[in-house]
């Protein structure tokens, strides 16, 4: 019987290039974490920021508890990568602003923060709409009725 003997170049390459690979996969799926929950971030500032912006609202106060409830109910529970995830409504007599703040989990973030200096994983949104004002559309669009000849 003949003895058949192969090289193992291949086992040395594989537990080199393997750990390689494995890494990488696992960061391209904390990358599509992370857009997924930026976009939504976004979405959901703009969304929250839109529902405050409603022109039944008399009041600034009564805008800021409408932006207020929405932006804390749109991302509950829809977020992967994020952790310590805040969010603040500012509302002037222009505009309703709706801005989300957290931190990324990222695996190996600690090992990396030893050879890369300024790492920072903190992500911020701000979105803002324009509070509607019925009565100065309504003049607008008559004035404009008026400048448009029939």
């Amino acid at each position: 019987m003949e003895k058949k003997s192969e090289p193992a170049y291949f086992t040395v390459e594989a537990s080199l290039i393997l750990p390689m690979v494995f890494l990488f996969t696992t960061m391209m799926i904390f990358l599509a974490f992370y857009s997924y929950d930026r976009c939504i971030m976004e979405q959901s500032a703009y969304e929250a920021a839109l529902r405050g912006s409603g022109n039944h609202f008399k009041t600034a106060g009564e805008a800021y508890q409408a932006a207020e409830n929405a932006a804390g109910r749109l991302v509950d529970g829809k977020l992967f990568a994020l952790q310590n995830l805040t969010h603040q409504v500012t509302v002037t007599a222009d505009y309703v602003t709706v801005s989300y703040s957290g931190t990324v989990n990222m695996p190996l973030l600690s090992w990396l923060g030893e050879y890369v200096t300024d790492l920072d994983f903190f992500m911020k949104v701000t979105s803002k709409a324009k509070r509607c004002r019925p009565t100065k559309t309504i003049r607008g669009i008559r004035i404009l009725n008026h400048l448009i000849p029939q």
